[in-house]
């Protein structure tokens, strides 16, 4: 079968977009994306028949497709989670620009106005909720380490966090919205690269020492869209 003629597959009544490419690969990869979409890269010269590939992978597509069904958004039309509980977004138009956003009850007002719309006011106020909460999380941590903290920001990024070589500490501006056990885990995470920068078992035994539920609460983290 040619690869063209694959557009969609269908998994437990759900459609499922199929995208097929040709790249200089050795063996055929095949990824789950969101919204639904499988991605299968092939081999360049290779003759592979596409549809048995498919056949033959059907079990583990199923499985993944149940665990993307799963995954929580962080934002959903007019709600947004925030500290893991799902918030209302009301927005309120007025002429005066400054007034930002206020977070009242299980309600975020955002004011919108003739220069910054919805959601340049909220992202500002959701990248400055995580900057206040994981620089006091992380200078907390790095305390009970004996490690200094110092580099701490929030970015774009399709993790929820990484830590580099020159101990600089990056979050996922998003971070806010997790509930507070899988934030502090993620951030618990990133301080302790700043000791032992792999995943190695020294790694995982201390952080076992503070998160004895490490991979439960690993299991729940991919309940979560980080972007």
């Amino acid at each position: 079968m040619r690869d063209k003629k694959i557009s969609a597959l269908e998994i437990n009544g759900k459609k499922i977009s199929c995208n097929i490419k040709r790249k200089g690969v050795r063996h055929v990869y095949l990824k789950v994306k969101p919204g639904f979409q499988l991605e299968v890269v092939l081999p360049r010269n290779r003759n592979i028949h596409v549809d048995r590939i498919l056949k033959l992978k059907r079990p583990w597509i199923e499985k993944k497709i149940n665990e993307i069904s799963k995954v929580k958004k962080i934002f959903d039309n007019d709600t947004v989670l925030y500290k893991g509980e799902p918030v209302k977004v009301k927005v309120c138009t007025v002429k005066k620009s400054g007034k930002g956003v206020r977070l009242y009850k299980n309600v975020i007002l955002v004011y919108e106005d003739s220069k910054r719309k919805k959601e340049e006011v909220l992202r500002n106020f959701i990248t400055r909720q995580t900057l206040g909460y994981v620089q006091k999380k992380a200078k907390r941590f790095a305390k009970e380490l004996q490690l200094s903290c110092n580099t701490i920001s929030t970015k774009e990024i399709k993790k929820w966090g990484y830590c580099n070589r020159n101990g600089k500490i990056f979050f996922n501006w998003r971070l806010i919205c997790l509930p507070e056990r899988l934030a502090d885990y993620v951030v618990f995470h990133e301080v302790l690269h700043l000791k032992h920068f792999n995943h190695s078992k020294q790694f995982k035994k201390d952080m076992t020492k503070y998160f004895i539920d490490s991979k439960e609460v690993e299991i729940m983290l991919k309940n979560y869209l980080s972007y």
